[in-house]
């Protein structure tokens, strides 16, 4: 009896231990795992104050803010922004895709972004006739 009691906390014990790792071996952050077990990431879209048309894997998500979306570990997402209104607004950049390398940011208006963490970026268009900033994303 105490043979089997054992072995079954073991198994129980197996069952609840869980890790991820990214497709270059390396320890991923957040991520769940799928019903199929395959670990998935949160990509969160932020278009700062929606005034960025944004597109997502060619799916249009309008200028709504935030979106947010789950994919595979590894799936390279192709992004695309512009302006809401080119009178009002001018394109400025992307934070936290594949291209956000330096303190300029990413300044494609197509771009992609690979998940390999649970991961947000933000669209920013400001306003006409004001520097090309926007706050970070939250």
């Amino acid at each position: 009896m105490k043979k089997t009691i054992a072995i079954g906390l073991l198994i129980l014990a197996a069952g609840c231990s869980s890790s991820s790792t990214n497709p270059d071996g390396s320890g991923g952050t957040g991520g769940t795992a799928a019903n199929d077990g395959a670990t998935t990431y949160t990509l969160i879209m932020q278009n700062y104050l929606s005034w960025c048309s944004v597109t997502e894997q060619g799916t249009s998500e309008g200028i709504t803010t935030p979106v947010t979306m789950t994919f595979p570990a590894a799936t390279v997402v192709n992004l695309n922004a512009v302006t809401a209104d080119a009178t009002a607004f001018f394109w400025a950049y992307w934070v936290g895709t594949d291209g956000d390398t330096a303190t300029a940011h990413d300044t494609n208006m197509t771009t992609t972004v690979t998940m390999t963490k649970d991961k947000t970026v933000q669209a920013c268009c400001p306003i006409v006739g004001t520097a090309a900033t926007c706050p970070a994303p939250t």
